[in-house]
């Protein structure tokens, strides 16, 4: 891969979040109160500038595409809100940006892109109870349009493009499969809705384009103490009847992994075969991609390197050091 030019196109997101500054804030609830112009209408430009992460692959502040450099890697954070997902993320990026032996490897500093396709749900329409369902698949159509625009095509010789290393959604397509179950289990949608939703989803789990998942979570309780410290008053989502469903379903997953690696291990000891430990792990949530799970009540410090550990050993490894492959042998039987 080329050395990309940093005032050329993609600007690495710190750096990015640091230009902005905390005064802008454009995603979520603060762009409802800062991301709107004179008139009172959102400032739609301003969603692909956010450093909280951009919508697409699609960087129309800088002209450019976005595309997945050789040797990329592409995770994904999960879990129940204000657990810290997005600040994880942008300590990932801090993180691995400065890193002196990605940068020995590489021979320059690593390029992060942190992308949020649900920004656009989220800020342009309203959650009717009516089109709940076409809500969730348009999310679910954004993550997957997004993942398609960075890993899939080749642009046509007039149009610029720039890669980035490392390519974090905060949210992604195996978020949606957790949604898309709770969603019908508070009775939001129906089975046929969620099966369409599921259907989306799975073809980017089936296509292998997320590395690495992230799951990080807090109980409601602590979720919707965080949130009232905002204060904000409840939402679709951040009340006491929702949360502890979408929870439930987070934490299947949790249990599941701890039954995956367990299983692993007899696979590994000769103890089963190949065939049973997929047989056993067929209907799991998260099963052919490295999972890590995250307790957002653990400290900033010990999931930061949560986060980080797993990016920079993939991203080492898939750049030719060797010595990171054997911790990422486990999803692959």
């Amino acid at each position: 891969m080329d050395n990309p030019e940093k005032g050329s196109g993609l600007t690495m997101m710190l750096e990015r979040s640091n230009e902005i500054g905390a005064d802008r804030k454009f995603v979520g609830k603060s762009i409802r109160k800062n991301g709107y112009g004179r008139d009172g209408h959102l400032k739609i430009i301003e969603l692909y500038s956010s450093p909280s992460g951009l919508p697409s692959a699609i960087d129309i502040v800088n002209n450019k595409l976005i595309l997945l450099g050789p040797g990329g890697v592409v995770g994904e954070a999960i879990g129940i809100p204000k657990a810290g997902r997005s600040e994880r993320l942008k300590d990932a990026a801090e993180r691995l940006i400065n890193d002196e032996k990605i940068q020995d490897v590489l021979g320059r500093k690593l390029i992060v892109t942190i992308l949020k396709p649900n920004s656009l749900a989220k800020n342009l329409f309203e959650k009717d109870p009516q089109k709940r369902a076409h809500y969730n698949e348009y999310i679910c159509n954004l993550h997957r349009n997004t993942l398609i625009e960075l890993t899939s095509f080749n642009p046509r010789p007039n149009v610029d493009f720039v890669y980035t290393d490392v390519a974090l959604f905060d949210r992604g397509p195996y978020d949606d499969i957790f949604w898309s179950y709770a969603l019908k289990e508070a009775d939001l949608i129906d089975d046929i809705e969620k099966d369409d939703a599921l259907k989306i989803s799975a073809r980017s789990v089936r296509d292998k384009l997320i590395d690495i998942v992230f799951g990080i979570n807090v109980p409601p309780a602590t979720s919707l103490r965080r949130e009232e410290k905002r204060g904000e008053g409840y939402g679709n989502v951040m009340n006491p009847e929702f949360l502890p469903i979408i929870h439930a379903i987070y934490m299947k997953a949790e249990r599941e992994e701890k039954l995956r690696i367990g299983l692993f291990s007899l696979y590994k000891e000769g103890r089963i075969t190949e065939s049973d430990y997929s047989d056993q792990t067929k209907g799991f949530l998260i099963r052919q991609t490295r999972y890590i799970s995250v307790n957002g009540e653990d400290s900033k410090e010990i999931n930061s390197d949560k986060f980080f550990n797993p990016l920079r050993g993939q991203l080492l490894y898939n750049h030719g050091v060797s010595e990171e492959l054997e911790h990422l042998l486990e999803k692959s039987a």
